[in-house]
């Protein structure tokens, strides 16, 4: 009997590189359940934390949320869930101060009072809205783009109905592993993620080497948002799990 998929969120993090337009990209404990050893997207399931009374400040609402995913209601939950676990996983932060400021987290104390609230986080003992209300925060709007929809496939003993956000890694954040689900990280062109894959150097699940396909076509972080922006729909790939996709077709 196929399992019933549990609500996921991924997070694409790009950034302007030295050679280029780069990906994030997390290496999964060899001990996990879900994708053992494979180089990921940060990301994970929704949790009741991301909905309700105990949800952080969005400037996305419900309603708007839930009409871009196509979905009744919970809209909100998979957008506060995909920043919650690019916190957890790889130490960003996608969020502004609430006067519009960027939130940089170089600065020493920065640095060591946002490693303790994510290592709260991660052990459930804080939640994003709190450390959203101590540090005077909003969550990413439109600076988080809905990109995409998978499902795991009905053959697989551990499911996920995940959707694909993409954001630009804010200035002043540093990616680091958590060390636990994940434990390394890299970043890396698109070209260069297809290339490590065909060499046996990574191991990619279909949803990331779709994605790095589909990334492969443009030079900068600013055309991929322009490229996403101005898509819509695009195709499926039966059998595979893709339910929707905004990013083009790869050429």
């Amino acid at each position: 009997m196929p399992v019933t998929p549990k609500p996921a969120s991924t997070v694409i993090v790009l950034r302007d590189g030295p050679p280029g337009l780069e990906v994030l990209l997390l290496k999964r404990n060899a001990r996990t359940r879900f994708g053992p050893g494979a180089s990921v997207f940060p990301g994970g399931a929704v949790d009741a934390d991301d909905t309700g009374p105990t949800a952080p400040p969005c400037p996305v609402d419900e309603t708007a949320a839930s009409t871009e995913l196509g979905v009744r209601r919970g809209g909100l939950a998979y957008r506060i869930a995909a920043i919650r676990e690019c916190f957890e996983e790889a130490g960003i932060l996608l969020a502004r101060r609430t006067d519009g400021t960027p939130l940089r987290l170089d600065d020493p104390a920065a640095m060591q009072r946002f490693q303790a609230y994510r290592e709260a986080l991660r052990h459930q003992q804080t939640t994003l809205a709190d450390i959203c209300g101590r540090e005077q925060l909003r969550l990413f709007g439109d600076e988080l783009l809905y990109v995409s929809h998978w499902v795991t496939p009905a053959y697989v003993p551990k499911r996920f109905d995940t959707r694909f956000f993409l954001a630009v890694a804010p200035a002043g954040q540093e990616a680091t592993c958590c060390g636990q689900e994940t434990v390394d990280q890299c970043w890396v062109t698109p070209e260069a993620g297809l290339d490590a894959e065909t060499r046996g150097a990574l191991q990619l699940m279909t949803p990331t080497r779709d994605t790095l396909e589909r990334l492969a076509r443009y030079d900068s972080a600013e055309a991929v948002i322009a490229g996403v922006r101005q898509q819509r729909l695009g195709a499926r790939i039966p059998g595979h799990g893709l339910m929707e996709q905004r990013f083009p077709d790869p050429a």
